[in-house]
């Protein structure tokens, strides 16, 4: 019987996963991954559907993909390709009438259902992506951590939590009441 040594065991061989492993056994550590399905993946998986139609059961989810993780993976080269949808939704109504969201007809789609929550739709959209643009570089980052000690211990980390503090300050009042929202309002 052979012995086997691991330093890390990760459970779920979903695309979280995955890029977890990658990311550990790059900084030098030996990673096992144990997945209950017969296919690892997780949402990235591409499955037949239908008898000769397949996709990726939840290809939106592509669009979270950081592209900092699919350089380091080098995603392409191991033959990741992004095709972009040109409908993104699309959602009947019992009485015939239906909501096709995507590039491009999204604001003239809601402006079926209401004028006046189409003529705001850039503004929201606007206000989504200046918090959006600061979340993608924070999931980058490492939170600051609760330390043992006095306040020298604790510098380093009241220093990490200061710099996430200074870009949320950056926001506009609108952009850190959004912001603040975003993660004190529970589903």
């Amino acid at each position: 019987m052979t012995t086997t040594t691991t330093d890390v065991v990760i459970l779920g061989g979903g695309h979280n996963g995955l890029v977890c492993a990658f990311y550990l056994a790059r900084a030098g550590l030996k990673v096992t991954v144990l997945e209950r399905r017969h296919v690892v993946g997780g949402a990235a998986v591409t499955e037949e559907f239908h008898p000769g139609f397949r996709n990726s059961t939840a290809s939106y989810t592509v669009s979270l993909l950081n592209p900092k993780v699919i350089a380091d993976m080098d995603l392409a080269r191991h033959g990741l390709r992004v095709v972009e949808r040109k409908v993104s939704n699309f959602l009947p109504f019992d009485d015939g009438r239906h909501f096709l969201a995507g590039e491009g007809r999204t604001q003239g789609e809601l402006a079926k259902f209401s004028t006046r929550d189409a003529e705001r739709l850039p503004e929201y959209e606007r206000r989504l992506e200046v918090i959006a643009a600061v979340l993608r570089d924070w999931i980058l980052k490492a939170p600051p951590n609760m330390v043992e000690g006095g306040w020298m211990a604790m510098l380093p980390e009241l220093l990490k939590g200061a710099s996430l503090g200074k870009q949320a300050a950056g926001l506009d009042t609108q952009g850190r009441r959004d912001l603040l929202d975003l993660f004190a309002k529970s589903a």
